[in-house]
């Protein structure tokens, strides 16, 4: 090979390395471009969360076991805090408000520390003929105590108390009902001692 020829050899291969060369930066700022861009989404993106959902009606005064609760895995925009995380254990804890069938449990509908320190649970027997075959755990009832001679006098001794659960079998065998109810704890030396002298009486809130 003459002079010529090493010499446009050297050339080409020079403009072949350089072509190679640019190809190759273009190529790793494409990756790093790419990469950037994936990162700013997923960043800016709304993070996915477990959180509580109630697996049927939850009512107010039940005590939350296993059975009510499913996880949901939820995007939030905002106000991701205003719903209990499924890292938060809340077995065992109080119902305050209503929840609805997969409903995201709200963080207000769960009785706090403080709160449940306010309330206390008594029980008290009922005659089964006092005692409505519709009533239900969570609602709220009045409590009376009626005299059992005439001239008969009822006499408002509870108000607002919620049902926390009641034997259902007393109903059906015709006998006391054990009926345990939530009282602010105030109020519970009041009901215990008006329960004498008379037939304790339950009147239910209407729904709706």
């Amino acid at each position: 090979m003459d002079d010529c020829g090493k010499r446009s050899f050297c050339i080409n291969m020079l403009k072949y390395s350089r072509g190679v060369r640019i190809r190759y930066l273009v190529g790793l700022c494409l990756v790093v471009s790419a990469s950037i861009a994936f990162y700013l989404v997923s960043s800016n993106s709304p993070k996915s969360a477990d959180m509580w959902a109630a697996r049927h009606n939850l009512f107010p005064g039940q005590l939350v076991n296993e059975n009510d609760l499913e996880i949901r895995k939820v995007r939030f925009e905002t106000q991701a805090l205003t719903y209990l995380s499924a890292k938060q254990s809340i077995i065992g804890m109080q119902i305050k408000r209503a929840v609805m069938t997969n409903e995201l449990i709200p963080t207000d509908a769960i009785l706090q520390d403080a709160e449940l320190l306010d309330n206390s649970l008594i029980v008290l027997p009922v005659g089964r003929e006092y005692i409505s075959t519709v009533l239900a755990s969570g609602e709220k009832i009045d409590l009376y105590l009626v005299t059992t001679e005439a001239p008969f006098k009822a006499k408002l001794i509870g108000k607002d108390l919620g049902v926390f659960a009641f034997d259902r079998k007393g109903i059906d065998f015709n006998n006391l009902v054990n009926l345990t109810l939530i009282v602010p704890a105030e109020e519970v030396e009041q009901i215990l001692s008006n329960t004498q002298g008379g037939n304790l009486r339950i009147v239910q809130h209407q729904v709706g």
